[in-house]
């Protein structure tokens, strides 16, 4: 009887999977995207520029708090405020 019912539940996950990918979606640019396609040569150069650098903040931004709150940890627990893991 489970194995019915998993494999319901598998068929309903994968039709649902097929229907999502089968309707496609209209894709709109931001405003921004917009603007940069009738922009001159030298402003898309810097607004690429502008993009790379903000995904580079919002990759690193989410790493470092990550770094920083285990290196704080690993410190209270090797002096010794924090019992041993």
């Amino acid at each position: 009887m489970r194995w019915i019912r998993r494999r319901a539940w598998f068929s309903i996950c994968v039709a649902s999977l097929a229907v999502a990918l089968a309707i496609p979606g209209e894709a709109s640019a931001c405003p921004n995207c917009k603007e940069a396609v009738s922009a001159q040569p030298a402003d898309v150069a810097r607004m690429a520029d502008g993009y790379n650098w903000s995904v580079m903040f919002m990759i690193g931004v989410p790493f470092t708090m990550l770094g920083a709150g285990a290196f704080a940890v690993r410190r209270a627990v090797k002096l010794g405020v924090l019992p041993e893991m």
